[in-house]
């Protein structure tokens, strides 16, 4: 092996070291944001659905009731 080979081969390495440790950094954040995004689409579409079974005002919360109307 001679020493162009050498230096290429560790200049190699010390890319792939360093591309894995910014992908550790970047990949724990973009994980924690996925997860808050998919919180907040079940929350809205929760609330969503909610609304559209509220009882009026005046009106009792008939769980058979919203159940045969769904």
């Amino acid at each position: 092996m001679t020493a162009a080979q050498l230096c290429i081969f560790l200049l190699g390495c010390a890319v792939i070291h360093a591309a894995r440790a910014h992908a550790y950094l970047i990949t724990r954040p973009l994980a924690v944001a996925a997860v808050a995004a998919a919180v907040l689409v079940l929350l809205v579409a929760s609330l969503v659905a909610s609304r559209d079974h509220a009882p009026e005002d005046g009106e009792t919360f008939d769980a058979v009731a919203v159940y045969g109307a769904s």
